[in-house]
């Protein structure tokens, strides 16, 4: 399989954390064509955005819960579904959660990323916005070091590079401890990175998103 993705992604994380986690080898690349709106990449990925996978069949799968779900569905052991319907629910609700509340918020930040066309105002509403998210988000996380049953899901594929980003956010406007506001979402980071794969994509794509932001 092939993964075209960037390292400093944390969308692309998401996949490469599950990847990780099913020992499944594939090959990273950067997008055909020198971008996401090249042409070339174009014709793999009509979103014209990373990550993408493309199966040894050459069927290309875009989205990265999309991607672990194909994952999920071709390679079932070891399952990133949790067991029991109660955190089965609490696990999609804290994915549903974030993509709504948190994620739209972190894109409009990172759109005011540059000191020289920054609008103080949209920083601050976006900010107020990205707390609230986190807030919500809270509710649906174990103090366990996995969000939900125990055990690593698809939901900590997701959520872990997500507040890796907001760490990074915080650190861009100011606050660098943005995530200790939170506690469950602090003590969670803490344990999912003693986890051995949830670490190593912590340090890999932090490293790589530090290197970018400056």
């Amino acid at each position: 399989m092939k993964l075209y993705a960037l390292t400093l992604s944390p969308y692309a994380a998401r996949v490469r954390l599950a990847l990780r986690i099913k020992g499944l080898a594939y090959e990273q690349e950067a997008p055909l064509g020198g971008g996401t709106r090249s042409p070339e990449y174009l014709a793999i990925n009509p979103i014209g955005k990373l990550p993408v996978l493309v199966t040894d069949n050459g069927l290309a799968i875009a989205e990265s819960e999309t991607i672990i779900d194909y994952l999920e569905d071709n390679f079932p052991e070891p399952s990133l579904i949790v067991t029991g319907a109660a955190a089965r629910a609490q696990m999609r609700n804290a994915i549903r959660t974030l993509e709504l509340y948190v994620v739209p918020a972190l894109t409009r930040l990172f759109g005011q990323r540059e000191p020289q066309i920054r609008n103080a105002d949209i920083v601050g509403a976006e900010l107020g916005h990205l707390r609230n998210g986190l807030s919500l988000v809270q509710n649906f996380v174990d103090d366990a070091g996995f969000v939900a049953g125990g055990a690593i899901s698809k939901a900590d594929c997701i959520l872990l590079p997500t507040l890796l980003l907001c760490g990074v956010a915080g650190h861009m406007f100011g606050i660098p401890g943005i995530l200790d506001e939170f506690p469950g979402l602090a003590s969670y980071v803490v344990q999912a990175r003693q986890h051995p794969d949830m670490g190593a994509i912590w340090d890999e794509t932090e490293s790589a998103l530090l290197a970018m932001v400056g």
